[in-house]
Formats: C-alpha cells, sequence, structure tokens
C-alpha cells in the first residue's frame, strides 16, 4: 500500500500527538491520588446568607407535608419549624477543633475527628454533635431528642462560597425533610 508522500508527516506526527495529550492527564491523577498534594480547604470566617440561591424553609416544609392528613400535616409542621431554623449568617473557627455559630445560636464545639461533644441550643434542647471533615466536605451532625439533622457543607471551588444541605430525620417521619442554604464569605 502506497501512502502519497504529503500524508507522510501526519501519520508520523499521530503517535506523537496522542502521547502528548495522556501526559497532562496523567500528571492530574497522580496530584488527586496523592492526599498531600490536595489544596487545603480555608473554613475559617464569616458568611452571609445569599437568598437567591438558598431555598425558602418554609415552603420546603410545606411541599414536605402537603400529602398529610391534617393533624398529621399539624404535627410535622411545628416539628419541621422548631428544628429546622434558617439563619443569615454562619461563622466558623476552624483548628483542631471547630467552632460553627449558626446566626445568633450558641456556637457549636466539636473535634473535627468525629469524636461526639455535647451542645445545647438557645431553646435548651441538647445535642449530641460530632463533626468529620474530607477535603471541600464538612459533615456535622446533631442528635437531639428523637431526632438527628445532618449538616453537610461543601465548600465551592472558588473558595468564597460554600452550600449547606441540611436533613432532618425522625424515625416516625417516613421521608428525611432536607433544604439548601448558600453562604457566601464576608470579606
Amino acid at each position: 500500500m502506497r501512502f502519497p508522500i504529503l500524508l507522510l508527516p501526519c501519520l508520523l506526527a499521530l503517535p506523537v500527538a496522542a502521547q502528548k495529550a495522556k501526559a497532562p492527564a496523567k500528571a492530574a491523577e497522580s496530584v488527586k491520588g496523592n492526599p498531600a498534594k490536595e489544596a487545603k480547604v480555608d473554613w475559617d470566617g464569616e458568611w452571609t446568607l445569599h437568598a437567591s440561591q438558598s431555598d425558602k424553609i418554609d415552603e420546603q416544609i410545606e411541599a414536605h407535608v402537603k400529602d398529610l392528613n391534617f393533624a398529621m400535616k399539624l404535627f410535622w409542621k411545628k416539628k419541621l419549624q422548631s428544628a429546622c431554623r434558617g439563619f443569615n449568617k454562619l461563622d466558623i473557627l476552624a483548628g483542631d477543633s471547630f467552632s460553627v455559630t449558626m446566626g445568633k445560636e450558641r456556637p457549636v464545639d466539636t473535634p473535627a475527628d468525629g469524636t461526639e461533644a455535647d451542645w445545647k441550643r438557645s431553646d435548651d434542647v441538647v445535642f449530641k454533635a460530632t463533626l468529620t471533615k474530607e477535603g471541600p466536605t464538612m459533615i456535622q451532625t446533631l442528635t437531639g431528642d428523637g431526632y438527628t439533622l445532618k449538616h453537610i457543607y461543601s465548600m465551592r471551588k472558588d473558595g468564597n462560597s460554600l452550600a449547606l444541605q441540611v436533613t432532618y430525620t425522625h424515625p416516625k417521619l417516613d421521608n428525611p425533610f432536607s433544604y439548601k442554604l448558600v453562604f457566601r464569605r464576608n470579606d
């Protein structure tokens, strides 16, 4: 089989081009696979609610209980409104332990290794609190009187905003209730 002379340089360049295309992908994989090379996430700071990107909690509660009978709707609506509170600011102090203040609540002080700590909310409801973090995600679990609030903080790539996914679970509630709040770092 004979190739025209003009195509010969193109055919010889294909294997070289393919190797160059693969090299950056392998380099990126090796950085991802090595935790020492990952960028450190800066959780410290004061954060303000970005309302237009956040769920409206009361509307979410209404939608969640809409199919329940009248009595159960009132019961769960009151429970959810009591447990799932909105707040306009968030303050995080990070180190060996984390202190997270949600709005005007008392700070939730927990070690970052998942060790349990006690926390009393401003209405005197007592919780067992834990916190773990891995890269751009931090999970705070608050176990109260018969229910659990799970807060999943996800730092966005820009480092100046984070999403907080809150999930309420109770053994007698058929489906967990969940909503999202988005915060921006204050300058």
